[in-house]
């Protein structure tokens, strides 16, 4: 089983890692072609589509992915209709949040920004749905594509398009919308799904709703939680405040989210087997396993990113961006680190003994103190102040889940291990600190070599197991934990 798993990890890995990795590049090269104001435009657009898909279509896709297995034979028909259905319904409800979504940031629907702001919305929505259909049915392969059409495909025709027709993010979103349509014609085939209007069920529809609209609030809450702060700078400084700040922002985020993918993808269904066999202990130590591993990667990155931040920045962005980036990107990283940690120990802890509630309410403590905090920042301080108020609020939003899943939920903290990673990265960051700043690619990327391989031995020497596997280290975490 524990092959079987890892397999399917490394499999899912492509579609896990290079689609982010691919829109990190292409954020970065969106800053050389694109003014704040096109650029804020675009990359709001971006996350505010994860926003509509919550309200359209996301519900049953949870649904298709947890209970398509039970109809994929008798009632296979059935079901394809009933999700033909939704799936019109969505894309017409994408058009309808198309207006709403630009007039949020103060721009007006025109035809043009309108057109590309609806079919973004509806290409995305859809692929991002038959993706998880795929993985429902474990179609890798099909999977990976529906994942990868739009970072690859997409973001390569938008910085042709913008390059040849100019930077305009209408122009922008429709390139990017050229390759989700690509992606999505290739995942229709493969899956033999064909548009249409389907037939509505009304039992399916109760199911569905009563199993996803719980777990959809969460997921609007986290939502507001990431993404509201930038309604909140385009009240106070417009969508070029916006286009500013979302450089550092989106970057920051994303980096720590690409770290995080590395050691989630198989924990969690390995402590929902644990805890099926009857190994509590087993499971929620998984769980612990998890958030060590994550922080270890995460918390030496986040410190090179620190101490890094502004040669990092003065190489890679334009320079109408760098000074709020420079700023921007390590807060940002961190906020999200925060809110990774807590997704992956507190929120899976609910999911896996059952306390979805726990979820939804660190969810909304999460929303209201991340964008409270914001709020308080942006007054005082800019864009660089509703960056930490965001991280302020954020940070005491996951300590207090966290503490609940340890204090409440009987979550273990490997304490041993944790001083073994917080030391290695003391230990880089003294090294890194002494250095020259570096002024080239080459002197940058041997800095992070440098970072790289003192954080690494000094990990190894600590945790010498380490190499084998991550459960490896289990047994000798058990008996540190004790000191």
């Amino acid at each position: 089983m524990s092959g079987s798993l890892a397999r399917s990890t490394l499999l899912y890995l492509p579609a896990q890692m290079f689609g982010p990795m691919f829109l990190f590049a292409t954020t970065v090269i969106w800053t050389h072609l694109l003014d704040p104001a096109s650029f804020g435009v675009v990359t709001y657009v971006v996350a505010a589509q994860e926003l509509t898909a919550l309200v359209g279509l996301a519900w049953w896709s949870i649904f298709v992915v947890r209970f398509q297995g039970r109809f994929a034979d008798a009632q296979g028909e059935r079901f394809r209709s009933m999700d033909a259905r939704v799936v019109a319904c969505s894309m017409v409800l994408q058009a309808m949040l198309a207006a709403p979504t630009l007039l949020s940031i103060g721009v007006a629907p025109r035809p043009g920004i309108f057109f590309a702001t609806t079919a973004f919305l509806a290409t995305r929505t859809a692929v991002g749905h038959y993706s998880e259909w795929a993985r429902a049915e474990h179609r890798i392969g099909i999977y990976t594509i529906a994942q990868l059409a739009a970072p690859i495909i997409g973001s390569a025709l938008s910085i042709l398009a913008v390059l040849a027709f100019g930077p305009d993010a209408a122009i922008a979103l429709v390139a990017i919308t050229v390759g989700q349509a690509i992606g999505l014609a290739a995942v229709m085939r493969g899956l033999r799904v064909w548009p249409r209007l389907g037939t509505f069920d009304a039992e399916l529809f109760a199911r569905a709703r009563r199993y996803g609209l719980p777990l959809l609030a969460s997921g609007m809450l986290s939502w507001i939680a990431v993404n509201g702060i930038r309604l909140v700078i385009e009240a106070k400084d417009g969508i070029v405040g916006v286009g500013i700040f979302s450089a550092g922002w989106g970057l920051g985020q994303r980096l720590a989210v690409v770290l995080a993918m590395l050691c989630t993808a198989a924990a969690f269904p390995l402590a929902v087997r644990r805890l099926d066999s009857g190994d509590r202990k087993g499971a929620l130590r998984q769980v612990s396993i998890n958030g060590a591993l994550m922080i270890g990667l995460l918390a030496p990155a986040l410190v090179g990113v620190i101490l890094l931040s502004r040669p990092l920045v003065h190489l890679l962005i334009a320079e109408q961006f760098r000074n709020a980036t420079a700023l921007i990107l390590p807060i940002a990283m961190a906020t999200s680190a925060a809110r990774m940690l807590r997704v992956h120990t507190g929120d899976q802890m609910g999911l896996l003994l059952e306390r979805t509630a726990s979820m939804t309410v660190f969810n909304l403590l999460d929303a209201v103190l991340t964008i409270s905090g914001g709020c308080v920042g942006v007054v005082y301080a800019g864009v660089i102040g509703a960056a930490l108020g965001s991280l302020a609020g954020t940070f005491l939003g996951s300590a207090a889940a966290i503490v609940f899943a340890v204090r409440e939920l009987g979550l273990p903290v490997p304490k041993a291990a944790l001083l073994i990673v917080f030391g290695a990265t003391a230990a880089m960051a003294a090294v890194l600190a002494n250095l020259p700043a570096p002024t080239t690619p080459s002197g940058l990327g041997g800095q992070i070599l440098i970072g790289a391989f003192v954080y690494g031995a000094v990990v190894f020497l600590g945790l010498p197991n380490l190499w084998r596997s991550p459960a490896s280290i289990a047994p000798r975490w058990r008996r540190q934990d004790s000191l």
